[in-house]
């Protein structure tokens, strides 16, 4: 695992806040898995957490580094000690080398609980490596709607057209909103007409925030400034794409 040096007074203050960042991000996806369907219980998930993230804080103020803290856990058996651990891991510089990579996508991407499975989507995903997109577009299907939110926020990070047709289709089908809403976020890398014409689509949402970021995409992958509402952008599309129809 990678080393790290005893950091200065003021680079432990600034890693101690990091480590706090870090416990505020890994509580609120834990939360949200939990709340979702995760097979721990919110107990043990909670103290377990709270464990991890004391012992982190106690290196920090000792003068020490959490790095073989978080390995030991990066090991256990404990779904929620994993997710912390891969957590801590993908926000390091050397967390998206390829021995974590292969970690991630080896020991934790089929793994039984969709806490760590969603959690292994976004430390792929958040390397920017379209290589990932595969794994990442494969987990879009899972049956937990946590790891279908991680997957599609994961492809946020990644530019890689092989994502395009899974997007639009759980963008259209998917029963989560969240899970829409990333959706639209990764859309925002692609041109192709058929991506135009789903962001089109999705102005129809009851959804404000779908609406909203499928107008933000829109505007700004065609410099058009139209109403939040399908009719004139479906309108320019014909226009400007006379030789494409649109699927009915």
């Amino acid at each position: 695992m990678h080393a790290c040096t005893t950091a200065s007074a003021p680079a432990k203050r600034t890693q101690l806040a990091a480590a706090k960042k870090l416990a505020v991000a890994v509580l609120a996806a834990m939360l949200v898995g939990c709340a979702t369907g995760c097979s721990s219980s919110s107990d043990s998930a909670t103290g377990s957490f709270n464990q991890f993230v004391n012992k982190i804080i106690h290196k920090f103020h000792g003068g020490g580094s959490p790095t073989q803290e978080a390995a030991e856990l990066f090991h256990s058996q404990n779904p929620s000690a994993q997710m912390a651990a891969i957590a801590y891991f993908q926000s390091q510089p050397y967390g998206h080398q390829k021995i974590y990579m292969e970690a991630y996508r080896k020991l934790f991407a089929n793994n039984p609980d969709p806490l760590v499975r969603g959690q292994a989507m976004l430390a792929l995903g958040t390397s920017g490596q379209p290589s990932v997109a595969p794994l990442l577009v494969k987990n879009l299907g899972d049956p937990s709607k946590f790891v279908r939110m991680c997957s599609a926020l994961a492809l946020t990070y990644v530019n890689n057209p092989i994502a395009i047709d899974p997007l639009i289709d759980h963008l259209m089908h998917d029963p989560s909103r969240q899970v829409r809403i990333y959706c639209i976020e990764a859309l925002k890398y692609y041109k192709a007409h058929r991506v135009l014409v789903a962001l089109i689509d999705a102005l129809n949402s009851e959804n404000i925030a779908e609406v909203q970021l499928a107008w933000n995409n829109l505007t700004s992958e065609t410099g058009q400034k139209f109403a939040q509402h399908p009719g004139p952008w479906r309108r320019w599309l014909a226009s400007s794409h006379p030789s494409q129809t649109r699927p009915s």
